[in-house]
């Protein structure tokens, strides 16, 4: 579905002309955007927005207009609207009906014109509870443990905007909670949470995440979470952290919660060092949530037949899937949840890593424990109408078939 813009942005001459920009922002809230793109063409601009994770296209304008409304951006903003040939960003706090808003902007010279992109960072996006993510009720459980005893690394991997952050945050809440000292090291910090210390990185100050994590061990912290594990030198220290007895979050890219061992390995971490430190391992997607209003079923078609066979599930009724209304902006889709693998090491565990075991006896080991995969997950969630087979499968793209096996 698109939606139009255009009456919403004034004339030239129209004294409160940069109220237009404004009212996209409020357009973007409407449709729940968490980014906004203007695009520039040769015969104008686009735009676009990024809903439920997925880019839709809203409208388009002349070079006028669109013109205009980059202009009224830059004037709203505080950006030098002759500098047209350098990268610039801003960032800004704005009150838009009910919504406490704080947006960050990018500029980038292209060929045709400047890009713009928006993100919209409302905080109320990552006032989770870990309930409200999409774990099941055996994943919460781990969870639960892992804050009783608050020992170790919780590590949360998955692909680039697979929701890690916004679960480190939930389980941030639930620690802020408690009235202890709690640091994090972030790069950006875009979301500020009151009774949390937020260090931002500063490459250009000599500020990473390991001279970062490094501090915050002098500050006598009871929590820490690093944004990132991305180099050695922040493996490491994140592991003597976790060694001499402090508790630490962090996210890390990884296909799935066995390939995390692996990516740490790689980082230099020896399987003494992932056995005495890492208490829980979680592999997370996310995937949008079928429109209750328009959902419905259909019989299952040769081709998805066989992809869930290839993976261990035999299914035996038809799915659900999205059809779209007004309700949904035909889309078919709401909102999102995740899908998640929760992997909580115990003692069998820390003896296959401490021999070295690989991936593939790993994974053989946990499904003979009845360890519930990713992909175990997702199935509940399709079959239950939660989602759909094609979400999952756009989601879950770079994983192998022997991966999913349940």
């Amino acid at each position: 579905m698109e939606t139009d813009f255009s009456a919403t942005i004034p004339d030239a001459d129209d004294a409160e002309n940069r109220l237009s920009f404004r009212r996209l922002l409020s357009a973007a809230i409407e449709l729940r955007a968490s980014d906004v793109h203007i695009d520039p063409s040769t015969t104008g601009f686009t735009i676009r927005m990024r809903i439920d994770g997925m880019l839709v296209e809203t409208t388009r304008l002349d070079q006028k207009a669109g013109q205009r409304l980059t202009n009224q951006l830059k004037a709203e903003v505080g950006i030098d609207p002759g500098r047209n040939f350098t990268p610039r960003a801003s960032r800004h706090s704005y009150k838009i009906g009910d919504s406490e808003l704080d947006i960050r902007i990018t500029l980038v010279p292209c060929v045709s014109g400047e890009k713009i992109a928006i993100r919209m960072l409302d905080p109320d996006r990552v006032m989770h509870r870990i309930e409200d993510l999409g774990v099941s009720k055996d994943g919460l459980q781990h969870f639960r443990e892992w804050l009783g005893g608050l020992t170790g690394m919780f590590l949360v991997s998955g692909a680039t905007s697979s929701g890690k952050t916004t679960t480190l945050y939930a389980l941030l809440h639930e620690l802020a909670e408690r009235k202890q000292h709690v640091l994090t090291i972030e790069d950006p910090v875009e979301y500020e949470i009151d009774g949390i210390n937020q260090i931002q990185v500063g490459r250009g100050h000599g500020l990473d995440f390991a001279s970062g994590l490094k501090s915050m061990l002098r500050l006598d912290p009871d929590y820490m979470m690093v944004g990132e594990l991305r180099d050695p030198e922040t493996v490491d220290v994140a592991a003597r952290a976790a060694t001499s007895g402090h508790t630490l979050l962090s996210t890390i890219h990884a296909r799935d919660a066995v390939s995390t061992v692996t990516a740490l390995r790689n980082y230099g971490m020896t399987g003494n060092q992932i056995a005495v430190t890492v208490s829980v391992i979680v592999n997370q997607r996310l995937v949008r949530k079928l429109c209750t209003h328009c959902r419905e079923k259909e019989a299952i078609t040769d081709n998805e037949r066989a992809w869930l066979e290839e993976r261990g599930i035999r299914p035996h009724r038809d799915l659900w899937t999205a059809t779209g209304c007004k309700e949904c902006l035909n889309t078919g889709y709401s909102a999102r949840t995740g899908i998640f693998e929760v992997w909580r090491l115990n003692a069998t565990d820390y003896d296959m890593l401490l021999s070295g075991a690989d991936e593939r006896n790993i994974r053989r080991v946990l499904a003979q424990n009845h360890h519930e995969s990713l992909v175990a997950d997702a199935w509940k969630k399709i079959e239950s109408g939660t989602t759909s087979l094609s979400e999952v499968r756009r989601a879950t793209g770079a994983l192998r078939a022997d991966d999913w096996q349940l």
